[in-house]
């Protein structure tokens, strides 16, 4: 099956949604380095006092269905986080923001739903890139970076996630962006992505993360 590459270019957003003028893309690279978010130079001060920033996805194709996306993923397994480490760089002193970050989730898959390489056995250790990075200093603030509210695996838990291997690096990354990634055991809404308590998510924000409770409902049942 044709593996499915999701290319995004990306406005760096608040989570209010006050826009900065910077831009962010996945991209594919020919070194070893792990596929990875990038941002264009930024030079805007960051003076809000928020602690979540969060790079607004525009994709060129996200599944609309857990048949699609089911079909777009090469993997599906089941896994639980070890442990991780976490990439935060800047083109140099004089960006504010970060123009790079992502973090790389260890994880031991416990069991195997859908391989189609028919490489990975159930107890192998993993790398799973994810769009986030955590303590960022920003302004003398310790900030959270992500994409779209994107929240990342916590150490310790369970997951069901929908994959592909990284062209570019020993990883392997998220098919569908933030629709690839499930707690096994269920989780309230409020905990699924990041978000400021006394913000107003927008109109897009709101669809994509109906589409997830959906898709969520479904594999939880599908799993039981």
């Amino acid at each position: 099956m044709k593996k499915i590459v999701i290319a995004s270019s990306l406005l760096l957003l608040f989570v209010s949604g006050c826009s900065m003028n910077g831009a962010n893309k996945t991209v594919e690279g020919n070194n070893k380095s792990p596929q990875k978010a990038q941002t264009t130079k930024i030079d805007e001060k960051v003076t809000d006092d928020r602690s979540i920033i969060s790079f607004h996805g525009k994709y060129s194709s996200l599944a609309s269905d857990l048949d699609e996306l089911e079909s777009t993923s090469p993997i599906v397994v089941e896994v639980i986080k070890n442990d991780e480490e976490q990439t935060v760089k800047k083109e140099s002193d004089k960006n504010t923001l970060p123009t790079e970050f992502y973090t790389l989730s260890g994880v031991t898959i416990t069991e195997i739903q859908k391989d189609e390489s028919s490489t990975l056995k159930e107890g192998d250790k993993i790398k799973v890139l994810e769009d986030v990075a955590t303590n960022v200093l920003i302004e003398g603030k310790a900030r959270t970076l992500t994409v779209d509210n994107y929240k990342k695996m916590e150490t310790g838990k369970s997951y069901y996630l929908y994959l592909r291997d990284s062209t570019s690096g020993d990883n392997y990354v998220l098919t569908n962006a933030f629709l690839s990634k499930y707690p096994t055991k269920e989780e309230p809404k409020s905990k699924l992505f990041l978000a400021e308590s006394n913000l107003t998510e927008n109109i897009e924000e709101t669809n994509h993360q109906d589409l997830y409770e959906d898709l969520y409902t479904e594999i939880l049942h599908g799993n039981e």
